[in-house]
């Protein structure tokens, strides 16, 4: 029998928006996709992971403080899902702002890319944490801990969420552009990272990634749209 606090239910519910959110932004911007530019593909992979976050998220919640050894397994492995979207979410923020905001939509060098190499580590950590118990362990009570790893592997994604927002502050400083203020982009992730860690029990990491992620990328389409208007014009 699922038990769940009033916290609990709070993060359920905020999950539940952020898939609806996501699913809703996806169908609103398929026509985009059909542009074939790299940076709506990674704009779409991004919300799937964001979907993929939250449900983990959701049966991590489900199932916690249960002392059933099938929901603790099953907590364990929706935790590892958890983890795993979100580490391949900031790999992809860092390469969709390193693509649209650096590189200014031009193709690179496909190949082994030095920046990606602590993201793959983290991976590897989660894959193997069930076995290893040193990024988070599930006790035989069912309580979530946090283990030696947890610290450096979110100054990670921290590291990885930082240059995305740096290489759009640059580019909008060098090429004056018109675009929703940074501080939009960034105050959805940073309100759900306080608001995660300081109450502990209620997790808004995938309604804070989702508007982020959605702010950065419609403001960017934003822009588009304003100078395509503005050359019509001239």
């Amino acid at each position: 029998m699922f038990t769940l606090t009033y916290l609990n239910i709070v993060t359920i519910i905020l999950d539940v928006s952020a898939i609806i959110l996501v699913l809703g932004i996806l169908r609103q911007t398929r026509f985009m996709r059909q542009s074939g530019r790299e940076s709506d593909r990674l704009f779409r992979s991004m919300l799937i992971f964001t979907c993929v976050m939250a449900v983990g998220d959701i049966v991590g919640y489900l199932t916690m403080d249960q002392e059933d050894a099938i929901l603790i397994g099953l907590q364990n492995i929706s935790m590892t899902v958890f983890y795993i979207a979100l580490t391949m979410l900031v790999m992809l923020w860092f390469d969709y702002c390193s693509f649209r905001f650096r590189d200014r939509e031009q193709v690179v060098k496909i190949g082994v890319r030095p920046a990606f190499i602590p993201g793959v580590l983290v991976l590897g950590i989660v894959f193997i944490n069930n076995s290893t118990g040193l990024f988070f362990r599930i006790d035989e009570m069912g309580h979530y801990h946090r283990e030696i790893l947890f610290l450096p592997i979110y100054v990670v994604y921290a590291v990885y969420l930082i240059a995305g927002f740096v290489y759009i502050g640059k580019y909008r400083t060098a090429e004056k552009k018109v675009l929703i203020p940074l501080w939009l982009y960034i105050a959805p992730i940073v309100v759900s990272g306080i608001v995660t860690f300081a109450v502990g029990e209620i997790s808004m990491a995938a309604l804070g990634t989702a508007l982020t992620i959605v702010f950065t990328h419609l403001g960017t389409m934003n822009e588009i749209a304003e100078i395509s208007m503005k050359e019509s014009a001239l």
